[in-house]
C-alpha cells in the first residue's frame, strides 16, 4: 500500500478520537459502567478514563503509522509519554502521573524542536512533509515560536493541575477531587483551543513566506 498523509475524517479521528473516548469515559463512565456489569466509585472516574483512553490511543497510533508508513518524531514522543505515564497511573493507582502527562509531553515537544534546531535538523518541517513550503529561515523562526509555545503550555499545565488538585489525595481509592473535572476540561478543550488559536495566529507569517518557499524549492 502506498504511504500517504492522513487527511480529513481519518486525521480528525486519529487526533481527537482518543480524547473523545477519554471525555466520555470520565464524565459519563459512571452512568454507563453498570450496563456492563461494573460500578465506578466516586473519585475513580479518571482511572476508568485512562483505562479506555490507552487502547484508543494505541489504535489511533497504530493506524497512523500503518497508513503513513512512518513515525513522526512528535508522534513518537507523544506515544511514549502516553504509554508510560498512563501505565504508571494504573499500576500505582496514582493520578499524579496522568496529571503530569501534558507537562511532560509539551516539554518534550519543546526540547525536541530545540534540539533539532541546534543539530541542524528541523523536525517541524519534517512533520509537514512537504505540505508547506517555506524558506529555511522561516522554518527556523516558526520552529522557535512553537518551541517557546510548547514550553509555555508545559508550565501552564503544571501550574493548573497543582493548583486545582492542591487539596486532593491523588492515591487514595475512592477519594474525589473537586478540581479534577476543571483540569480534565482544560486538558481536552482548553489546550486544544489554545493550540488552534496559536496555529491560526501563525497564518499571516505563513502566508508572507509561503511564496518565498515556492521560489526556493524548500
Amino acid at each position: 500500500m502506498t504511504a500517504r498523509r492522513l487527511t480529513g475524517r481519518a486525521k480528525f479521528l486519529v487526533d481527537f478520537g482518543p480524547l473523545l473516548v477519554f471525555f466520555i469515559a470520565y464524565f459519563f463512565g459512571a452512568r454507563l459502567a453498570p450496563v456492563f456489569g461494573r460500578a465506578v466509585a466516586p473519585g475513580e472516574e479518571l482511572f476508568l478514563a485512562v483505562q479506555l483512553f490507552l487502547p484508543a490511543f494505541a489504535i489511533a497510533f497504530a493506524y497512523s503509522v500503518w497508513r503513513e508508513r512512518r513515525i513522526a518524531p512528535m508522534l513518537m514522543v507523544s506515544g511514549l509519554a502516553v504509554g508510560v505515564l498512563g501505565g504508571l497511573t494504573l499500576v500505582f493507582h496514582n493520578k499524579t502521573f496522568f496529571y503530569m502527562k501534558p507537562t511532560i509531553v509539551y516539554a518534550l515537544f519543546a526540547l525536541t524542536l530545540a534540539a533539532g534546531l541546534f543539530s541542524g535538523r528541523n523536525f517541524l518541517k519534517t512533520l509537514f512533509d512537504g505540505a508547506l513550503h517555506l524558506p529555511d529561515d522561516a522554518w527556523r523562526t516558526l520552529t522557535r515560536r512553537y518551541a517557546f509555545f510548547f514550553a509555555a503550555l508545559a508550565a501552564a499545565n503544571e501550574i493548573a493541575w497543582r493548583w486545582l488538585a492542591r487539596d486532593c489525595d491523588l492515591t487514595a481509592i475512592g477519594a474525589a477531587c473537586a478540581g479534577e473535572a476543571a483540569w480534565v476540561n482544560l486538558k481536552i478543550w482548553g489546550f486544544t483551543a489554545i493550540n488552534l488559536v496559536f496555529a491560526l495566529a501563525q497564518a499571516p507569517f505563513l502566508a508572507r513566506h509561503a511564496k518565498e518557499g515556492l521560489g526556493t524549492g524548500n
